[in-house]
Protein backbone atom coordinates (compact mmCIF):
# COMPACT_ATOMS: atom_id res chain seq x y z
CA UNK A 1 0.00 0.00 0.00
CA UNK A 2 2.99 2.30 0.71
CA UNK A 3 4.19 1.93 -2.60
CA UNK A 4 0.96 2.58 -4.37
CA UNK A 5 0.49 5.97 -2.85
CA UNK A 6 4.04 6.61 -3.40
CA UNK A 7 3.69 5.98 -7.12
CA UNK A 8 0.01 7.69 -6.74
CA UNK A 9 2.17 10.94 -5.64
CA UNK A 10 4.41 10.84 -7.68
CA UNK A 11 2.17 10.21 -10.56
CA UNK A 12 -0.24 13.17 -10.27
CA UNK A 13 2.80 15.43 -9.70
CA UNK A 14 4.31 13.88 -13.26
CA UNK A 15 0.82 14.10 -14.84
CA UNK A 16 -0.21 17.71 -13.81
CA UNK A 17 2.55 18.74 -16.25
CA UNK A 18 1.24 16.30 -18.98
CA UNK A 19 -2.48 16.10 -18.89
CA UNK A 20 -5.19 18.02 -20.57
CA UNK A 21 -6.24 19.47 -17.99
CA UNK A 22 -3.21 21.44 -16.86
CA UNK A 23 -3.05 24.66 -19.34
CA UNK A 24 -1.76 25.71 -22.31
CA UNK A 25 1.67 26.68 -21.83
CA UNK A 26 2.66 23.11 -19.74
CA UNK A 27 2.87 20.73 -22.71
CA UNK A 28 5.80 18.30 -23.17
CA UNK A 29 7.27 19.23 -19.80
CA UNK A 30 9.03 15.42 -20.05
CA UNK A 31 11.81 17.59 -22.64
CA UNK A 32 12.72 19.51 -19.97
CA UNK A 33 14.31 16.59 -17.65
CA UNK A 34 17.96 16.41 -19.33
CA UNK A 35 19.44 13.71 -20.73
CA UNK A 36 22.90 12.08 -20.39
CA UNK A 37 24.94 11.22 -17.71
CA UNK A 38 27.84 13.26 -18.78
CA UNK A 39 25.31 16.25 -19.30
CA UNK A 40 23.55 15.60 -15.73
CA UNK A 41 27.08 15.89 -13.92
CA UNK A 42 27.47 19.24 -15.41
CA UNK A 43 24.61 20.65 -14.04
CA UNK A 44 23.12 20.52 -17.59
CA UNK A 45 25.32 22.96 -18.57
CA UNK A 46 25.71 20.85 -21.98
CA UNK A 47 24.58 23.23 -24.58
CA UNK A 48 28.27 24.30 -25.58
CA UNK A 49 29.59 21.12 -24.48
CA UNK A 50 27.49 18.26 -26.41
CA UNK A 51 29.78 16.46 -28.70
CA UNK A 52 27.92 13.53 -29.40
CA UNK A 53 24.56 12.13 -30.55
CA UNK A 54 22.47 13.10 -27.62
CA UNK A 55 23.34 17.09 -29.13
CA UNK A 56 19.91 16.14 -30.74
CA UNK A 57 18.44 17.06 -27.39
CA UNK A 58 21.17 19.74 -26.11
CA UNK A 59 22.16 21.65 -29.16
CA UNK A 60 21.58 20.10 -32.95
CA UNK A 61 24.22 22.12 -34.39
CA UNK A 62 26.86 20.16 -32.10
CA UNK A 63 26.33 16.50 -33.86
CA UNK A 64 28.75 18.26 -36.74
CA UNK A 65 31.61 18.41 -33.80
CA UNK A 66 31.99 14.42 -34.61
CA UNK A 67 34.50 12.68 -36.51
CA UNK A 68 33.21 9.27 -36.52
CA UNK A 69 29.24 7.45 -36.72
CA UNK A 70 28.60 7.18 -32.69
CA UNK A 71 25.67 5.38 -30.57
CA UNK A 72 24.48 6.79 -27.64
CA UNK A 73 22.29 4.82 -24.83
CA UNK A 74 20.78 6.41 -21.50
CA UNK A 75 18.52 6.06 -18.40
CA UNK A 76 17.76 7.26 -15.16
CA UNK A 77 15.79 5.64 -12.79
CA UNK A 78 13.52 8.53 -11.18
CA UNK A 79 12.64 9.33 -7.69
CA UNK A 80 13.62 5.95 -6.18
CA UNK A 81 12.74 4.06 -9.63
CA UNK A 82 9.37 5.28 -9.54
CA UNK A 83 9.74 6.25 -13.32
CA UNK A 84 11.71 5.58 -16.24
CA UNK A 85 13.85 8.19 -18.26
CA UNK A 86 15.40 6.72 -21.40
CA UNK A 87 17.20 8.40 -24.40
CA UNK A 88 18.61 7.03 -26.90
CA UNK A 89 20.65 8.56 -30.03
CA UNK A 90 23.34 7.73 -33.31
CA UNK A 91 24.35 10.17 -35.37
CA UNK A 92 27.57 10.89 -37.61
CA UNK A 93 28.66 12.41 -40.87
CA UNK A 94 27.27 11.43 -44.00
CA UNK A 95 28.92 13.89 -46.39
CA UNK A 96 31.79 16.49 -45.49
CA UNK A 97 29.59 19.06 -45.23
CA UNK A 98 26.59 17.08 -43.75
CA UNK A 99 25.81 15.44 -40.55
CA UNK A 100 22.98 13.24 -39.59
CA UNK A 101 20.93 12.37 -36.14
CA UNK A 102 17.90 10.21 -35.07
CA UNK A 103 16.81 10.32 -31.48
CA UNK A 104 14.20 9.03 -29.32
CA UNK A 105 13.59 9.70 -25.70
CA UNK A 106 10.75 8.55 -23.27
CA UNK A 107 9.63 9.54 -20.02
CA UNK A 108 7.13 6.51 -18.74
CA UNK A 109 5.30 6.01 -15.56
CA UNK A 110 3.55 2.05 -15.34
CA UNK A 111 1.37 0.59 -13.07
CA UNK A 112 -0.39 3.89 -11.53
CA UNK A 113 -3.08 2.63 -8.92
CA UNK A 114 -6.82 3.68 -10.51
CA UNK A 115 -9.02 5.60 -7.81
CA UNK A 116 -12.65 6.14 -7.72
CA UNK A 117 -14.43 9.62 -7.02
CA UNK A 118 -15.37 7.85 -3.65
CA UNK A 119 -13.16 8.41 -0.99
CA UNK A 120 -11.23 5.31 0.73
CA UNK A 121 -12.21 2.72 -1.22
CA UNK A 122 -9.16 0.69 -2.59
CA UNK A 123 -7.69 1.18 -6.38
CA UNK A 124 -9.48 -0.52 -8.98
CA UNK A 125 -6.98 -1.43 -12.23
CA UNK A 126 -3.59 0.59 -13.36
CA UNK A 127 -2.93 3.13 -16.23
CA UNK A 128 0.20 4.22 -17.48
CA UNK A 129 1.47 7.22 -18.78
CA UNK A 130 3.91 7.26 -21.42
CA UNK A 131 5.65 10.64 -23.01
CA UNK A 132 8.02 10.56 -26.25
CA UNK A 133 9.92 12.38 -28.55
CA UNK A 134 11.61 11.43 -31.84
CA UNK A 135 14.09 13.72 -33.16
CA UNK A 136 15.58 14.29 -36.73
CA UNK A 137 18.77 16.26 -36.91
CA UNK A 138 20.61 17.79 -39.47
CA UNK A 139 23.87 20.10 -39.39
CA UNK A 140 26.90 21.40 -40.97
CA UNK A 141 30.38 23.25 -39.74
CA UNK A 142 32.34 25.09 -41.45
CA UNK A 143 35.56 27.23 -40.98
CA UNK A 144 35.89 30.97 -40.81
CA UNK A 145 38.80 33.39 -41.07
CA UNK A 146 37.98 36.27 -39.46
CA UNK A 147 40.95 38.60 -39.59
CA UNK A 148 42.88 36.20 -39.85
CA UNK A 149 41.86 33.77 -36.85
CA UNK A 150 39.71 30.98 -37.67
CA UNK A 151 36.69 29.77 -35.77
CA UNK A 152 34.81 26.24 -36.30
CA UNK A 153 30.98 27.26 -36.67
CA UNK A 154 28.49 24.88 -36.24
CA UNK A 155 24.60 25.21 -37.31
CA UNK A 156 21.93 22.99 -37.32
CA UNK A 157 18.27 22.13 -36.85
CA UNK A 158 15.48 19.71 -35.16
CA UNK A 159 12.43 18.66 -36.38
CA UNK A 160 10.96 16.39 -33.33
CA UNK A 161 7.70 14.89 -33.49
CA UNK A 162 6.18 14.26 -29.92
CA UNK A 163 3.80 11.29 -29.37
CA UNK A 164 1.95 11.11 -25.65
CA UNK A 165 -0.29 8.38 -24.21
CA UNK A 166 -1.99 9.29 -20.78
CA UNK A 167 -4.04 6.11 -20.43
CA UNK A 168 -6.61 5.81 -23.26
CA UNK A 169 -6.02 9.51 -24.27
CA UNK A 170 -3.06 10.25 -26.93
CA UNK A 171 -1.71 13.53 -28.31
CA UNK A 172 0.70 14.10 -30.92
CA UNK A 173 2.53 17.40 -31.71
CA UNK A 174 5.87 18.36 -34.06
CA UNK A 175 8.00 21.10 -33.54
CA UNK A 176 11.65 22.65 -34.48
CA UNK A 177 14.64 23.42 -33.04
CA UNK A 178 17.60 25.40 -33.78
CA UNK A 179 21.41 25.78 -32.90
CA UNK A 180 24.55 27.48 -33.26
CA UNK A 181 27.81 26.91 -31.70
CA UNK A 182 31.33 28.66 -32.37
CA UNK A 183 34.53 27.44 -31.55
CA UNK A 184 37.65 29.09 -31.26
CA UNK A 185 41.25 28.10 -29.86
CA UNK A 186 42.46 30.69 -27.34
CA UNK A 187 45.93 29.97 -29.25
CA UNK A 188 44.65 31.06 -32.53
CA UNK A 189 43.16 34.25 -30.76
CA UNK A 190 46.50 35.26 -29.63
CA UNK A 191 48.80 35.04 -32.42
CA UNK A 192 49.02 38.10 -34.45
CA UNK A 193 46.73 38.12 -37.44
CA UNK A 194 50.03 38.36 -39.77
CA UNK A 195 50.90 34.81 -38.74
CA UNK A 196 54.35 36.11 -37.55
CA UNK A 197 53.59 34.57 -34.13
CA UNK A 198 51.86 31.37 -34.82
CA UNK A 199 49.76 29.53 -32.22
CA UNK A 200 51.92 26.54 -31.49
CA UNK A 201 53.58 29.22 -29.73
CA UNK A 202 51.02 29.21 -27.73
CA UNK A 203 50.63 25.30 -26.75
CA UNK A 204 49.04 26.09 -23.28
CA UNK A 205 46.01 28.21 -24.28
CA UNK A 206 42.40 26.37 -24.03
CA UNK A 207 39.45 26.41 -26.45
CA UNK A 208 36.55 28.71 -26.06
CA UNK A 209 32.98 27.65 -27.17
CA UNK A 210 29.55 30.00 -27.56
CA UNK A 211 26.22 28.37 -28.07
CA UNK A 212 22.60 29.66 -28.93
CA UNK A 213 19.52 27.72 -29.10
CA UNK A 214 16.33 28.34 -30.56
CA UNK A 215 13.76 25.71 -29.13
CA UNK A 216 10.37 25.09 -30.52
CA UNK A 217 10.16 27.75 -32.88
CA UNK A 218 7.30 29.30 -33.00
CA UNK A 219 5.69 27.21 -29.98
CA UNK A 220 4.80 23.26 -30.72
CA UNK A 221 1.07 22.40 -30.47
CA UNK A 222 0.55 19.07 -28.73
CA UNK A 223 -2.92 18.18 -29.33
CA UNK A 224 -4.88 15.94 -27.62
CA UNK A 225 -7.75 13.40 -28.51
CA UNK A 226 -10.24 14.49 -26.64
CA UNK A 227 -13.70 15.47 -26.68
CA UNK A 228 -12.51 18.99 -26.36
CA UNK A 229 -9.62 18.83 -29.11
CA UNK A 230 -7.84 20.27 -26.00
CA UNK A 231 -4.18 21.93 -27.16
CA UNK A 232 -0.89 22.09 -24.90
CA UNK A 233 1.71 24.56 -25.91
CA UNK A 234 5.31 24.56 -25.60
CA UNK A 235 6.40 28.52 -25.95
CA UNK A 236 9.18 28.83 -27.58
CA UNK A 237 12.40 29.59 -25.32
CA UNK A 238 16.18 30.75 -25.78
CA UNK A 239 19.42 28.97 -24.20
CA UNK A 240 22.80 30.40 -24.10
CA UNK A 241 26.30 28.94 -22.88
CA UNK A 242 30.06 29.23 -22.84
CA UNK A 243 32.22 26.45 -22.08
CA UNK A 244 36.26 27.01 -21.49
CA UNK A 245 38.45 23.77 -21.80
CA UNK A 246 41.89 24.46 -20.72
CA UNK A 247 44.78 21.16 -20.91
CA UNK A 248 46.64 20.96 -18.07
CA UNK A 249 50.62 20.77 -17.68
CA UNK A 250 49.83 17.20 -15.31
CA UNK A 251 48.73 14.07 -15.92
CA UNK A 252 47.62 14.76 -19.94
CA UNK A 253 44.84 16.43 -18.23
CA UNK A 254 41.68 18.61 -19.23
CA UNK A 255 39.81 21.23 -17.18
CA UNK A 256 36.62 22.15 -18.69
CA UNK A 257 34.18 24.41 -17.16
CA UNK A 258 30.68 25.75 -18.54
CA UNK A 259 27.56 27.38 -17.91
CA UNK A 260 23.92 28.04 -19.22
CA UNK A 261 20.92 30.17 -19.12
CA UNK A 262 17.61 30.18 -20.34
CA UNK A 263 14.21 32.06 -20.96
CA UNK A 264 12.77 28.56 -19.61
CA UNK A 265 12.62 28.52 -16.04
CA UNK A 266 13.29 25.28 -15.60
CA UNK A 267 16.82 25.25 -17.34
CA UNK A 268 18.42 28.85 -15.91
CA UNK A 269 21.66 29.29 -13.82
CA UNK A 270 22.59 25.92 -15.09
CA UNK A 271 26.88 25.31 -14.26
CA UNK A 272 29.84 22.47 -14.45
CA UNK A 273 33.31 21.63 -14.46
CA UNK A 274 34.89 18.16 -15.63
CA UNK A 275 38.25 17.18 -14.82
CA UNK A 276 39.45 14.72 -17.44
CA UNK A 277 42.41 12.13 -16.39
CA UNK A 278 44.40 10.56 -19.21
CA UNK A 279 41.54 11.03 -21.68
CA UNK A 280 40.15 7.89 -19.77
CA UNK A 281 38.84 9.32 -16.64
CA UNK A 282 36.53 11.71 -15.43
CA UNK A 283 35.28 13.58 -12.25
CA UNK A 284 32.27 16.05 -12.51
CA UNK A 285 30.32 18.03 -10.78
CA UNK A 286 27.45 20.76 -11.40
CA UNK A 287 25.09 22.82 -9.97
CA UNK A 288 21.24 23.05 -11.07
CA UNK A 289 18.25 24.73 -9.91
CA UNK A 290 20.01 25.50 -6.35
CA UNK A 291 21.36 22.30 -5.98
CA UNK A 292 24.93 20.09 -6.47
CA UNK A 293 24.91 17.25 -8.51
CA UNK A 294 27.39 15.04 -9.22
CA UNK A 295 28.93 12.05 -11.86
CA UNK A 296 31.93 10.87 -13.00
CA UNK A 297 33.09 8.49 -16.45
CA UNK A 298 35.89 6.28 -17.77
CA UNK A 299 36.78 5.58 -21.09
CA UNK A 300 37.62 2.18 -22.13
CA UNK A 301 38.65 1.52 -26.17
CA UNK A 302 35.50 2.94 -27.97
CA UNK A 303 33.16 2.91 -24.96
CA UNK A 304 32.63 5.20 -22.47
CA UNK A 305 30.55 4.89 -19.52
CA UNK A 306 29.09 7.74 -17.48
CA UNK A 307 27.46 8.07 -14.44
CA UNK A 308 25.29 11.37 -12.33
CA UNK A 309 23.50 11.41 -8.78
CA UNK A 310 21.04 14.36 -8.75
CA UNK A 311 19.56 14.17 -5.07
CA UNK A 312 16.02 15.39 -4.87
CA UNK A 313 13.15 15.46 -1.95
CA UNK A 314 11.30 12.82 -3.70
CA UNK A 315 13.78 10.64 -4.13
CA UNK A 316 17.22 10.49 -5.74
CA UNK A 317 17.87 10.20 -9.13
CA UNK A 318 20.53 7.84 -10.94
CA UNK A 319 21.16 8.36 -14.75
CA UNK A 320 23.60 6.25 -16.41
CA UNK A 321 24.92 6.81 -20.18
CA UNK A 322 26.88 4.95 -23.13
CA UNK A 323 28.85 6.43 -25.38
CA UNK A 324 30.16 3.94 -28.45
CA UNK A 325 32.44 5.30 -30.79
CA UNK A 326 32.43 3.60 -34.28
Amino acid sequence: MKTSLSLFTLASFLLLLSAPAAGERYGGEFLNIPVGARAQGLGGAYGPVADDPSASYWNPAAISRQTNYQLFAGHTALFKGLANHDFMAAAGPVSSRLWLGLAWLRLGVDGIPRFSHTVGTPPSGEFSDNENAFFLTAAAGRRLALAGWTIRLHSGGNVKLIYNRLDNKQATGLGLDAGLLAVADLADLWSSPDGRQPARHHPYWGTLTLSAVFCDIGGTAISWNTPRQHQDVRVSTLRFGAAFRQPLAFMRSWLLISGETSTEPLQRNRAGAELELYHRLFLRAGWQQSRAVWGGGAAIWRLRIDYALDKHDLGNSHRISLLYKL
